[in-house]
């Protein structure tokens, strides 16, 4: 079987949780044995046009222009030049576009789509990071309703659409109203070979600076308002006061860093409120099993959540609120790790109720445990294999 994966970009050449996702089922389709292409516009421009990496073939087209539309439609051409070159090669074929940005490539051939999150609510969310004026405001007003359009056209056109969560799939008729679609959720996951608890967890937290009596609050996110990190820092205003020895680091950039760091300063948080900015793929699991307690305080829109699924699969347990997908990946952990959504107080007694005793956290073993049960990447590669059965290109 081939499997042409269409996505935004491709992990590590872009770092995001749909990027990682794409990777990750690619890498486990090709170790099975089929042929696996990935198609994405090239990050800078400068990497090869093409390259073989643990089993992907890999197709970097270019986009091309300064504006978003010309850069949109140099990539898609691209991507569908990609696509008919493919094809001239007779296999039984699934298309999967992983993101709507790249669904016009596929656009009159019989394809999947995966949707990680709506990408014009999204979009909607994350400019208001940074101060706009009205010309600014109208052009992403603007923007957004053609995002919208043109994800709406993507899912009406595929013949199937695949979720990683619950949420997403209950979310969809709101997002996009009036569509009738078949949706599937397929679920998530994380490297259970990385991604483990430490064997000596001292040593790791004396290498990364974490004192012994100390308890590490952990946020592993991008910096974007929906992501709730301005009301993580209101919350731990009251924590930090009432335990000296509490601190908290925020790993990941974006937009909202210099919002992140003047809120934290105005707070009086300054030594106890750490940005630690990117953390490479490499290091990631060594921050997780730094970690006491990582915290995902989404607001909206948090279609999976991969944060979660490694920091549980390291051991260290998370408090999550209760918006997306999170009750379901945390609620079989227990219901007090779930706090009310845009809730820095809600927050704030959930934190001080874990630090006092009053909320009992699971143990690393179980954390560890439940992770290798529930987000094994072997479950969406199972549900894309069987997706093919029904919904790939015939081979010619």
């Amino acid at each position: 079987m081939r499997f042409i994966f269409l996505t935004l970009g491709y992990t590590p050449d872009l770092d995001g949780g749909g990027y990682r996702y794409a990777t990750e089922v690619a890498e486990r389709l090709a170790h099975r044995g089929h042929e696996v292409h990935a198609i994405y516009p090239n990050p800078d421009g400068t990497l090869p046009e093409t390259d073989f990496r643990n089993g992907v073939h890999l197709h970097r087209v270019s986009r091309s222009g300064s504006g978003f539309f010309t850069r949109w439609r140099t990539a898609n051409a691209g991507a569908r030049n990609c696509v008919a070159t493919l094809l001239q090669k007779p296999s039984r074929t699934l298309l999967l576009s992983h993101h709507a940005y790249m669904s016009p490539s596929v656009k009159g051939l019989r394809h999947c789509i995966f949707l990680h999150g709506p990408w014009a609510l999204e979009h909607r969310l994350s400019v208001t990071a940074k101060p706009r004026g009205l010309r600014r405001r109208i052009v992403d007003r603007f923007s957004g309703l053609v995002m919208h359009r043109i994800e709406r056209g993507s899912i009406a056109r595929a013949s199937r659409v695949l979720v990683a969560s619950e949420y997403s799939r209950g979310r969809i008729p709101s997002w996009h109203r009036g569509l009738n679609c078949e949706v599937e959720v397929v679920g998530g996951g994380a490297d259970l070979v990385r991604f483990v608890p430490a064997n000596d967890r001292e040593s790791v937290r004396r290498n990364r600076g974490v004192l012994p009596d100390e308890f590490l609050f952990l946020a592993v996110r991008r910096l974007d308002p929906r992501m709730g990190l301005l009301h993580l820092i209101e919350a731990f205003q009251p924590v930090a006061r009432q335990f000296p020895r509490a601190r908290l680091a925020i790993a990941g950039r974006g937009p909202q860093r210099e919002e992140l760091l003047a809120r934290a300063q105005d707070l009086g948080l300054g030594d106890r409120v750490h940005l630690l900015g990117f953390v490479p793929e490499a290091e990631l699991h060594r921050l997780y099993q730094s970690a006491d307690c990582v915290l995902m305080p989404s607001l909206d829109l948090e279609g999976f959540g991969l944060a979660t699924a490694e920091a549980l699969a390291c051991g260290t347990p998370v408090l999550a609120s209760s918006s997306g997908a999170n009750p379901e990946l945390i609620r079989p952990l227990g219901e007090d790790l779930l706090f009310e959504a845009r809730n820095p107080e809600a927050l704030s007694r959930t934190m001080v109720g874990v630090l006092s005793g009053g909320i009992r956290l699971p143990t690393r073993d179980r954390c560890a445990v439940y992770a290798r049960e529930a987000f094994r990447w072997d479950k969406p590669a199972d549900a894309i294999e069987k997706a093919a059965l029904t919904a790939a290109l015939p081979q010619e």
